[in-house]
C-alpha cells in the first residue's frame, strides 16, 4: 500500500513539473508572438495604442482562449491511463 502511494505521489509531481513548464513556455511563446504582431503594425496603429497595452490585452485574451486549458491534458490522460492498467492489472 505504501508503495503504490509513494508511487502516486511520484507521478503527480513529475506530471506537475510538466504541466509548469509547458505552460510557461507557452504562454513565453504566445508573449513574443504578440511583441512581434506588435512590430508588424503599422506605424498609425502603433501611435494609437501602447506596446505594453497591446501584449497585456493580448495576454488576457490568451489566458482566456482553450489553449492553456489543454495543458490540463498532462494530469488527465496519463492519470486514466496509469488507473486504466492498474484496474486492468487487479482485475483484468
Amino acid at each position: 500500500m505504501f508503495g503504490l502511494v509513494r508511487n502516486i505521489v511520484l507521478i503527480f509531481l513529475i506530471l506537475s513539473v510538466a504541466y509548469v513548464i509547458l505552460s510557461v513556455t507557452a504562454r513565453f511563446k504566445h508573449r513574443r508572438e504578440l511583441e512581434a504582431e506588435f512590430d508588424a503594425l503599422p506605424d498609425i496603429r502603433r501611435q494609437v495604442m501602447d506596446r505594453d497595452q497591446f501584449i497585456a490585452e493580448g495576454m488576457k485574451a490568451y489566458v482566456r482562449s482553450y489553449r492553456p486549458k489543454l495543458f490540463l491534458g498532462v494530469f488527465i490522460i496519463p492519470s486514466i491511463v496509469i488507473f486504466g492498467l492498474v484496474w486492468l492489472a487487479q482485475y483484468g
